[in-house]
């Protein structure tokens, strides 16, 4: 199973399938996963990394990734000192709420599975929210990542659903199809959001079988990171990352040349390595202009030239240029210790790196090898069924969501680069000296929101790329040299056009 619920373990969708129905059929998978997650044990799904920070938890969200099998209660997870809303950077647009809140009020209930130190500012701005205005009140649960999707279903069983969810748009297809989350085309229309509000690929990721679920609050996207230090030791620009393949090449062989450092690491095994190489793959795939799926998501399609060059690239690093083949998240604690000097990996990182490497850390593009392209993921805001009980809970809880877009400016604080065009056109405008150091590499890598592109929004849409037999996967064996590039994708592409079909006909989109 891979980073991105739904398990295999699903339920079928059809006229006969009501809600209620799904939600019993459901329950029995649902309450063994919180009884694990509760009692510390495994939850049952596989988180994609190992237990270092390279890999985001079992929904796509990043930040403070718990290892598999030993994943504490939600209560007993370590977080970040909470700032309090005076404490937030200030500096942000003032963009006024469309959506009014209702005289009459309401208390709403919000989850997410933010565990890092994004969870610490995501309660921060509630707590703002909270303190601006009087009428609506909103309360903030965490969960965990791994069983985010088990435990609401288990709330829907138990009618105990909050109003609010916070997580990855991977996420929006199960609970959708489970009958779980309530659609919010009326909430674009009354805020104003469209294509134009956000870059059109993070709007586009939250909309599943014609319908919109998600409005987006961010985007995570891969990131390229390199060390000034070991770059001028090399004899090269620290100034200037490599931006093409030749350029990347020589870097990779000036570092190893001329300095104690590897100028590359290669992931090539690992809990963490369908996930690690598979960014790797993806943003060389989308450079190559590769597609996932046809338009009718009948058929998987990265076994076409674009996924076959991704794949013999990546395979070429390790057998022409001998960059090191290591075990996953070696790299990353390779790059933050000063012994690897690039490396792709996602915007969740950067804290690290940059508590690590101080003013000698680069960030940028990844080089266009074969053009432009990188990996992303984005959270959501979504609803529940539970805002058709009340029309105040309901109007409470789209203010919410139109006030924290319109607030997301201390939402990258926490690490993550702003959905809203507005408010990160704001963060690029700033004065990088008016920055914490946080908001400083979000300005950094910001422009990446408008080229990022995103799996499809279909219940396997992330399995395609990280679950078992997936691109990942077969990344990896090029990598090892244990299969050619066309004959594992192809395996791939035949496995998951199958499990497309039975899609299909299990959740009918």
């Amino acid at each position: 199973m891979s980073a991105f619920e739904p398990s295999r373990s699903r339920v079928p969708t059809g006229t006969d399938a009501s809600p209620s129905r799904r939600y019993r059929l459901f329950a029995g998978l649902a309450a063994l996963s919180l009884m694990a997650a509760a009692c510390g044990g495994g939850s049952g799904t596989s988180a994609p990394g190992s237990q270092a920070a390279g890999s985001p938890d079992a929904g796509g969200s990043p930040a403070g990734s718990p290892p598999l099998g030993g994943s504490p209660a939600a209560s007993a997870l370590p977080t970040a000192a909470q700032p309090s809303p005076a404490e937030l950077a200030e500096g942000g647009p003032e963009i006024a709420t469309t959506i009014a809140a209702p005289e009459a009020g309401a208390d709403i209930e919000i989850w997410n599975h933010f565990t890092g130190p994004d969870g610490a500012f995501f309660r921060g701005l509630v707590d703002r929210f909270n303190e601006e205005q009087q009428q609506c009140r909103a309360n903030v649960r965490v969960q965990l990542g791994e069983v985010f999707n088990q435990q609401v279903v288990s709330a829907a069983v138990g009618q105990q659903l909050p109003h609010v969810l916070a997580g990855g748009y991977d996420r929006i297809p199960f609970l959708a199809s489970e009958g779980v989350l309530s659609p919010i085309d009326d909430l674009a229309e009354q805020a104003g959001f469209s294509a134009e509000t956000f870059p059109e690929a993070i709007w586009n990721a939250g909309v599943y079988n014609g319908q919109r679920y998600g409005i987006p609050l961010d985007t995570h996207p891969a990131v390229f990171y390199y060390n000034k230090a070991l770059f001028d030791e090399a004899g090269l620009d620290p100034e200037s990352p490599p931006t093409d393949q030749e350029s990347f090449e020589a870097a990779i062989t000036a570092i190893s040349e001329q300095t104690e450092a590897d100028g590359y690491q290669l992931v090539g095994s690992g809990r963490g390595g369908p996930f690690l190489v598979g960014l790797q793959f993806a943003a060389l795939f989308y450079q190559g202009g590769g597609e996932w799926t046809n338009g009718e998501f009948t058929e998987a399609t990265y076994n076409t030239e674009a996924g076959v060059q991704a794949a013999e690239y990546l395979g070429r690093l390790a057998t022409e240029l001998e960059v090191p083949v290591v075990e996953s998240d070696q790299e990353i604690a390779a790059f933050a210790a000063g012994e690897n000097a690039m490396v792709l990996s996602g915007i969740w990182e950067s804290t690290r790196y940059a508590e690590a490497l101080g003013e000698d850390l680069g960030i940028g593009l990844f080089p266009a090898i074969f053009g432009d392209g990188t990996w992303g993921g984005s959270h959501q805001l979504m609803t529940t069924t539970r805002v058709e009980e009340s029309e105040e809970a309901r109007q409470c809880s789209y203010f919410f969501i139109d006030w924290l877009s319109a607030n997301s400016y201390n939402w990258a604080e926490g690490g993550q680069v702003p959905a809203r065009n507005e408010v990160r056109e704001a963060i690029l405008d700033a004065d990088p000296a008016d920055l914490n150091a946080t908001l400083a590499i979000i300005q950094q890598v910001a422009p990446i929101a408008e080229t990022v592109q995103f799996l499809p929004t279909i219940p396997s849409g992330g399995d395609l790329l990280f679950g078992g037999q997936g691109a990942g996967e077969s990344a990896l064996q090029v990598v090892n040299a244990t299969k050619g590039a066309q004959e594992v994708l192809d395996e791939s592409v035949q496995f998951y056009t199958q499990r497309l079909a039975q899609d299909k006909q299990d959740y009918g989109y």
